[in-house]
C-alpha cells in the first residue's frame, strides 16, 4: 500500500477507536494505527505525540467529537484519570432510565411495563454500543477505568434492576439471585443490541428479520427473564 498523509485527526482516532476496542491499549501501538490508515509511524507522530494521545485522542472521538477539528498539532496525552473522570461524567448524563426508575416507584411486575424497560435498555445501548466497547476493553485492563464500569454503566444498571425485582415483592430469591437474573436480561438484550454487530451482521442466523423485529424479540426476551425471577 501507498504511503499517505494522515487525512486528519478523525481518521487517526477511527483507527484507534477500532483496534483498541478489538485488542486492547496494552497491546496497540502506534505502528499499527499508521498500517491502518496506510502512512507511515513517523507521519503518525506528527499528528499524535505518543501512544497515551493515541487513548485520549480515541475517548475524545467519542465524547468531544467536536473539539478533534479545532485541536492543535499533535494532539496531546491527557491524564488516564482526567478520561476516566469523563467517561464517568459522560454515563451519568447519558445512562437515564426514566421508565426504570417509575417502574421501581410503581413496584410494578406486569410483563408489558418490563417491555417497556427492555426497549428503554436496548435503545440506549445500541445507539452508544462503540463507546461501551471501549470503555470494557479499557476496564479490563487498565485500573484507572473499571471503577467507571463498577459505579457509573453497568454496575448502576445492575442495581436498578434488581431493584426493580426486589421492588415487586413477589419473589422468593434472595437480593444476590435477583442480581444474577437481572444480570441474564442484561446480557440479553446486551447481544442483540450491541455484540452481534461486532461478530458481523452477515455471520447472524437472523434471516431477514427487520431490526425492528429483532428488537422487539430482545425486549420479550428480556421482560420474560425479569418474569421468571418473580415465579
Amino acid at each position: 500500500m501507498p504511503r499517505k498523509q494522515a487525512t486528519n485527526l478523525s481518521e487517526i482516532a477511527e483507527a484507534a477507536l477500532n483496534h483498541i476496542s478489538r485488542h486492547g491499549f496494552k497491546q496497540t501501538q502506534m505502528s499499527d494505527i499508521a498500517k491502518a490508515i496506510g502512512t507511515s509511524a513517523g507521519t503518525l507522530y506528527l499528528y499524535v505525540e505518543n501512544k497515551e494521545a493515541l487513548l485520549a485522542l480515541a475517548s475524545a472521538s467519542l465524547l468531544n467529537p467536536d473539539e478533534l477539528a479545532a485541536s492543535p498539532l499533535p494532539f496531546k496525552a491527557v491524564a488516564r484519570e482526567n478520561l476516566a473522570h469523563l467517561f464517568a461524567e459522560t454515563a451519568r448524563r447519558l445512562a437515564t432510565w426514566p421508565l426504570l426508575e417509575q417502574a421501581i416507584k410503581d413496584k410494578t411486575s406486569d410483563p408489558e411495563r418490563f417491555k417497556t424497560v427492555g426497549y428503554e435498555m436496548y435503545d440506549l445501548l445500541s445507539a452508544n454500543r462503540r463507546a461501551i466497547w471501549f470503555l470494557d476493553r479499557l476496564a479490563a485492563e487498565l485500573p484507572e477505568f473499571a471503577p467507571v464500569q463498577l459505579t457509573s454503566v453497568r454496575g448502576r444498571t445492575l442495581g436498578l434492576l434488581t431493584d426493580l425485582l426486589d421492588a415487586t415483592g413477589k419473589s422468593s430469591i434472595p437480593t444476590h439471585g435477583l442480581a444474577v437474573m437481572a444480570r441474564a436480561a442484561i446480557e440479553t438484550l446486551a447481544w442483540s443490541a450491541m455484540h452481534r454487530h461486532r461478530e458481523g451482521l452477515d455471520a447472524q442466523p437472523m434471516d431477514k428479520l427487520s431490526e425492528e423485529a429483532i428488537r422487539n424479540l430482545a425486549a420479550q426476551a428480556f421482560a420474560g427473564t425479569l418474569q421468571a425471577a418473580l415465579k
